[in-house]
């Protein structure tokens, strides 16, 4: 087998795999809406139906439209559905425990009274029939509503444990016809016209064959997350994560047995190169990721942002890093949420957002640090000069101080020097990467001594007297600035951490934003405006020294 054919076969199977851990999540999906409605049913379907029984005017029976409708589903129904009836006003009544005998529920119809008020008694009649429901244990069971909501208060704490379906009149403006479509929304049920009644029963088609068959409500009923299948994906992507680690290990050896193993390759002896103790997987995944980066001209950046956040780590071998870590947030964000395109989106973009700001925060924290070590550093540099020592020589007294980042990033500008490099091109070279504007001044004050002379000693305490000045400035600034930048951090975080409380706690409430056109596009406005608000009290809190 040639080496190109082997580069393509790995590459294959990199590729494989990295699908398959991004299936993992479509996988968990499809195991949970697997039709669980083909296991034996415990007891036929039941429908509750949940008739408002309120009238405008004191003498009149409920409105015989709703009557109508109400016969005009159940016959729609197969033979085996039972179907019982609760009828509502400001209270509740239950006047036909679930049955299959339509001509008793047609008696009873016929039979029920209205009576004077409101509709606010419907909170209370669903949680009654979601109770009888639990006792009888159906499989499945719903609610259907016919209503206009008089008087009907929203409550967006309510949460319906069974799907419910709508059917809803409109007479005037008191009737809350939103709240009805909320609870359909938070139950996944069905919103129809009076006129388009028969259509909810589809929810329960006809067998095909004789015994049991399996509904659509039973196997919307079987996405519902539950705890051995949470379980399962959560062991099947522990195995996948502990495979990865292990094809990976190799990218996470020792950095100071890789540097010496390099300095005896190309060190005066020429010493031969060892092979890599790695297995074929890991070089392959890590070839396919460098072929990526170079197809799409984004090595060269990625290395530098590497180098200048001190990672000791090849672009390829961080690519696959965050690939792993995509893969990882997809899989625990569709078990969360039981939405695998949600998941497997949220989890790749968040995963990427989330390496690319650990990447930003440790170049942040190095360049600090420099910062912060830069007088201290220069000042001994100009002690190093008064005593009769070259600027070579006091650099090296620096790296053999060994404060890191300062002392690596003036061996390498000493390395660099002894290669044929100007100093001063070297030195620049540390501020570009460590983005010190002091150190650029000081560059250019040795370049103008070293052109016109003078005591380079004296002009470095003055530079470090003036850097000082700088740094009580800044940290003056900050202590004043103290309060907004706190301000601004618990405005940014409040709408986060509230979005992922009732998430967890209420997620009915917040369904509708993510489950209607008209709430994601709120949602689509609402993350403009929240990264309006970031920018602005950024730029409200920033204070240049």
């Amino acid at each position: 087998m040639t080496a190109r054919q082997a580069f393509r076969r790995g590459k294959a199977a990199a590729a494989l795999a990295v699908l398959s851990l991004l299936a993992l999540p479509a996988a968990g999906a499809a195991a949970q809406s697997a039709p669980m409605s083909q296991a034996p049913a415990r007891s036929s379907p039941v429908v509750m139906v949940l008739l408002d029984s309120h009238q405008s005017w004191a003498g009149k029976g409920i409105p015989e439209k709703r009557k109508i409708a109400t016969l005009r589903y159940v016959s729609a129904l197969p033979a085996d559905v039972r179907v019982g009836l609760i009828t509502f006003d400001a209270n509740w009544q239950l006047l036909l425990p679930p049955t299959a005998d339509r001509s008793r529920l047609a008696q009873v119809l016929r039979a029920a009274q209205g009576k004077a008020g409101n509709s606010t008694g419907i909170y209370a009649a669903i949680t009654a029939a979601q109770a009888l429901l639990r006792r009888l244990r159906p499989a499945p069971g719903r609610l259907v509503i016919l209503s206009n909501a008089e008087d009907v208060i929203s409550r967006p704490s309510f949460t319906p444990a069974v799907p419910i379906d709508v059917i809803p009149w409109r007479y005037d403006a008191d009737d809350n016809l939103v709240e009805l479509q909320t609870l359909a929304a938070a139950s996944r049920g069905q919103v129809a016209a009076p006129a388009q009644v028969p259509s909810l029963a589809h929810s329960f088609p006809h067998a095909a064959a004789p015994g049991p068959a399996p509904s659509r409500a039973a196997a919307r009923r079987g996405t519902a997350l539950s705890w051995p299948l949470i379980g399962g994906l959560a062991c099947v992507f522990g195995l996948l994560l502990l495979i990865a680690m292990w094809l990976l290990r190799p990218l996470t050896r020792g950095t100071p047995r890789r540097a010496i193993d390099q300095i005896d390759r190309y060190g005066p002896r020429h010493a031969p190169a060892q092979p890599e103790a790695e297995g074929t997987a890991a070089r392959t995944a890590r070839a396919w990721a460098a072929s990526l980066l170079r197809s799409t001209n984004t090595e060269r950046g990625l290395a530098e942002r590497l180098d200048w956040a001190g990672i000791n780590r090849s672009p390829a071998e961080w690519v696959l890093l965050t690939g792993c870590a995509c893969a990882a947030l997809a899989a625990a964000l569709t078990v969360l949420t039981g939405i695998p395109l949600f998941g497997i989106l949220a989890g790749a973009a968040v995963g990427w957002l989330g390496m690319r700001l650990v990447l930003s925060v440790r170049i942040g924290r190095r360049r600090a640090a420099f910062r912060d070590q830069l007088p201290d550093v220069l000042q001994l540099v100009a002690g190093s000069l008064q005593s009769g020592f070259s600027l070579p020589q006091a650099l090296d007294t620096v790296v053999r101080e060994d404060t890191q980042p300062a002392a690596g990033e003036f061996s390498r500008a000493l390395a660099e020097a002894r290669i044929g490099a100007d100093m001063e091109d070297a030195l620049e070279g540390i501020a570009g990467r460590m983005d010190s504007t002091d150190l650029r001044w000081t560059v250019m004050a040795i370049r103008i001594q070293r052109e016109v002379g003078g005591n380079l000693a004296e002009v470095l305490r003055n530079t470090v007297a003036t850097m000082r000045e700088r740094a009580y400035l800044h940290r003056h600034v900050r202590a004043l600035s103290a309060e907004g930048r706190f301000s601004a951090y618990i405005l940014i975080a409040l709408p986060l951490l509230l979005g992922a409380y009732f998430f967890v706690t209420d997620r009915g409430y917040l369904a509708p934003l993510y489950t209607t056109l008209f709430g994601l596009i709120m949602l689509a406005g609402g993350a403009v405006l929240f990264v309006v608000g970031v920018v602005w009290m950024r730029a409200a809190i920033k204070v240049e020294v």
